[in-house]
Formats: structure tokens, sequence, C-alpha cells
């Protein structure tokens, strides 16, 4: 009841500041909650990777499903993220686009779809009550501002290496409580999502380019108050990073992303648009499937690493 009055005071609050009296988007744009679920719907029925087009109906549902249920994994994931669009403030500040692909998305690559927004919706909405920015959202669910308030410490979550493909989405990291890096990425992407933060899984197939260096993944969230895709570590994973300093983070650095061409490190980032990406995801565990898009983030990333010592 308690998380109901609050976020039902937020979306009161942005009515009267946004002059949005429904769905509040960057630079002005107020949609309908119904035009906005038909968007995304859209958007993510155009995209199906081929082994959720085979299981359309139950991401979707349809009228007079199975033991009356006509919603479907994802339909029920688009309404509560166009919720969450309306209930926090830093939400208005993206764009429709940004929301449809990395906000109301079921999925982060090839992991099991299961319904991970029933369970962590009301969690990080608990978290991140008392906080009025973005950046404080994003640190307060890793557990920046409180380690002991955080999705980790809710859930239970640790570090364990060499899980996936056994334990790699957020339900299964949850009710196992570890998970190796894909799995506690896959959970802070989920914690994200669920309160309105465009984030998405991020990760190398190769540190330098040979497998016996290893992989990783970790995450990006597109941060409003630099327009940018900014990286940074699952707790579980790291520990001690500084949003504002990716030399912070244990991997940014020179033995990671070398500043010659030789023995490159690549990194991609999941997408789930099959039109504008411009890449494939690197699946580690599944390296012949190439139908997870992405974006090439590996000049990015030796240009920002290769610095840090």
């Amino acid at each position: 009841m308690l998380l109901g009055i609050f976020i039902l005071s937020l979306i009161l609050q942005w009515k009267v500041e946004a002059g949005c009296s429904e769905i509040p988007f960057a630079n002005g744009v107020c949609v309908s909650a119904n035009e906005a679920v038909k968007n995304a719907t859209a958007f993510l029925l155009k995209n199906l990777p081929p082994w959720d087009k085979v299981n359309q109906v139950s991401l979707f549902g349809e009228q007079g499903g199975v033991d009356g249920l006509d919603d479907g994994i994802a339909s029920v994931g688009i309404n509560m993220s166009v919720m969450a669009q309306a209930s926090y403030p830093w939400a208005a500040e993206i764009s429709q686009n940004m929301f449809n692909e990395y906000v109301a998305t079921y999925a982060m690559t090839n992991e099991p779809r299961t319904s991970w927004r029933e369970l962590y919706t009301p969690v990080s909405a608990d978290i991140v009550q008392n906080v009025t920015t973005q950046d404080e959202a994003v640190a307060a669910i890793n557990g920046y501002l409180n380690k002991n308030i955080s999705i980790w410490n809710s859930f239970g979550i640790k570090f364990k290496s060499s899980q996936t493909p056994l334990i790699y989405d957020p339900i299964s990291a949850a009710a196992f409580g570890y998970a190796s890096c894909t799995g506690v990425s896959a959970a802070f992407v989920a914690a994200l999502r669920a309160i309105g933060i465009p984030a998405r899984v991020v990760g190398t197939p190769a540190w330098r380019g040979d497998t016996n260096n290893g992989n990783h993944n970790w995450i990006e969230y597109y941060r409003i108050r630099t327009n940018s895709w900014t990286f940074i570590e699952a707790h579980p994973s790291g520990g001690g990073e500084n949003i504002s300093n990716p030399c912070s983070i244990w991997f940014c650095n020179q033995a990671h992303f070398p500043s010659t061409a030789n023995n490159a490190t690549s990194v991609y980032a999941a997408r789930f648009d099959t039109v504008h990406n411009d890449s494939t995801y690197i699946l580690s565990w599944d390296p012949n499937n190439l139908n997870v898009p992405a974006d090439d983030r590996s000049a990015y990333y030796a240009s920002v690493c290769s610095v840090c010592s």
C-alpha cells in the first residue's frame, strides 16, 4: 500500500511539473498510456529473435488465453514499464526509442524468458524511494549508498564463477542466490529497467582477443547527465567503483585494453533492435549463435581504458 501511494504521488508530481497528464518522454513528448504500450509492443514484435517468434503467444498472450490469462511475459512487462515511465523523474528524460529498446524490453541476450519484472519492480522501487536523481538510483541499486540496502542484499545474490548458461537470467539469480558475471549483470539490468533506467548487458568474449584469458560481462546504463552510455560493474563482480571514474573499474586498464591494435579486446553491447545495430553480440556460452544484435563498443573502451594504469 505504501509503495502504491509513493508511486501515485510521483505520477501526480509529474503531471504538474512536466505538464504531461499521462506518459512523459524527452523533449516534452507526452503520449497516452495506450499509445506507449502500443509503440513498445510494435517495436518488440518487429525485432523478435528467431527463438522468440515461435513463442510469441507465450510472450504477448492472446485473447481468451489459457486459464483466462490474456497477457504474456512481454506484455505484462510493457505495462509495468509504462507505469515506471510515469513514476520516476529521470525516466521523463529518455526518448521513446530508448524506452522501447532498453526499458520495456523483456530480454538481455538469449537467457530464459521469465516474468522478472514482477519480482524486481517492487524491490527496486523500495530501494530508490528516497533518491531523486538517476545516478543516485543506480548507486542505490548497486549498494553504493548503503551496502546493506541493494538489489544484491534484497535477493541475497552473490558472485559464483562458471555458472553461465546454467544460471544467467534475473529470476534464476534471485532463486539460487548466486550467478557469475553474466547472471549478475542481467540481474542488475533488470533492477534498473524496473525503475525506468535504460540499461544493457555488455561484454567481451575474450580479453585481448584470446579465449585463454577469459571473458567477462558487465553493464551500461544510459546516463541522462551526460547523454551517453556509462559502464559499471554489478557489485558482486567488482565493488569499489566510482560511476564518474572509469579507471576505478577493475578491468578498465592497459592490461585489458592495450593501447596498440595487437591483441585488442573486442567489446559488444547487447541490443534488441535488429535494424540499427552494427554488430552481433558474441555469446561466450553459445558462440555460433549470431542472432543477438549488438553495438561494437571496442573503440570506445580502448580509448577510455588504455589510458588507465
